[in-house]
């Protein structure tokens, strides 16, 4: 009996997996994950705050590298996470058992009749 090993990697779970990560970028989606929801929040207001600091840049808000790093390193953290749970969610849903004879079951247990119950 000659067992197959699958990669984790194969090209078309990956090409499904990086699709998923972006369409899971939807907030109604992520609003199930809270933390992952928060990380999605922090990244919509440092996308905002960077794109202030073209408009006009305050010293107080940081520099514009330096948000723009903040930004890139979360939205790469949110693809990242939605790119592991789309790998996940295939490898979790049940394979069949396939075997070579059926699996063996309990004979059922019959029960024998008592006397009525009386209080």
């Amino acid at each position: 009996m000659a067992t197959q090993s699958q990669s984790l990697f194969q090209p078309a779970l990956v090409r499904e997996a990086i699709g998923q990560a972006f369409v899971k970028l939807d907030p109604r989606i992520m609003f199930r994950n809270p933390v992952m929801f928060t990380v999605e929040l922090g990244t919509v207001v440092m996308f905002f705050v960077t794109l202030g600091l073209l408009v006009r840049p305050d010293a107080a808000q940081g520099s514009f590298g330096y948000n723009a790093t903040v930004f890139v390193v979360l939205f790469l953290t949110l693809l990242f996470a939605n790119f592991a749970e789309a790998i996940a969610e295939p490898a979790a849903r049940p394979r069949p058992i396939r075997s070579a004879k059926p699996a063996r079951t309990r004979p059922p247990t019959c029960a024998s009749p008592t006397a009525p119950w009386s209080p």
